[in-house]
């Protein structure tokens, strides 16, 4: 048997250590106004943006490119704007940083979300996880009425 120790890992893998605070971390939901997509965010550290390289690509162009990030931190879940041309807004209110909790109104560029905190992190069947939810949105042909950074 191969010694996992000396094993080295190739791709995106990641592991909770318990010295990082993310050995407890609550999965973070946000559900897309309407409920039919939801974003789970199940590492301690995500970007979300319009960039490809972006852990949650939200590709609009009133998204900007490197749009915010979430940090789980002491037990809690935490927005910091990224200086976004649009901003980030936690419960109609622009932010530059938030705790967030249950039921909070999120909103990044088009983009209307609820917060779902649970230490569940089960979504059933009638709802997808998504990374990217480009393909999701309506295409009802309006430009967005923001500005792109």
């Amino acid at each position: 048997m191969e010694d996992q120790a000396n094993h080295v890992l190739q791709g995106p893998h990641w592991h909770p250590r318990s010295d990082d605070g993310a050995a407890d971390l609550t999965p973070l939901r946000l559900v897309l106004d309407g409920g039919e997509v939801t974003l789970v965010l199940d590492r301690p550290d995500m970007v979300a943006g319009r960039h490809s390289d972006a852990d949650i690509r939200l590709p609009l162009p009133d998204v900007s490119r490197r749009h915010c990030r979430f940090v789980w931190n002491a037990g809690h879940w935490h927005a910091y704007d990224l200086g976004s041309l649009n901003g980030l807004w936690v419960n109609d209110r622009m932010v530059q940083q938030a705790v967030l909790a249950h039921g909070d109104r999120l909103r990044i560029g088009s983009f209307a979300l609820i917060v779902h905190l649970s230490a569940d992190a089960t979504l059933g069947e009638e709802r997808r996880t998504l990374y990217s939810v480009f393909e999701s949105l309506p295409r009802n042909g309006e430009p967005p009425q923001r500005l792109a950074s």
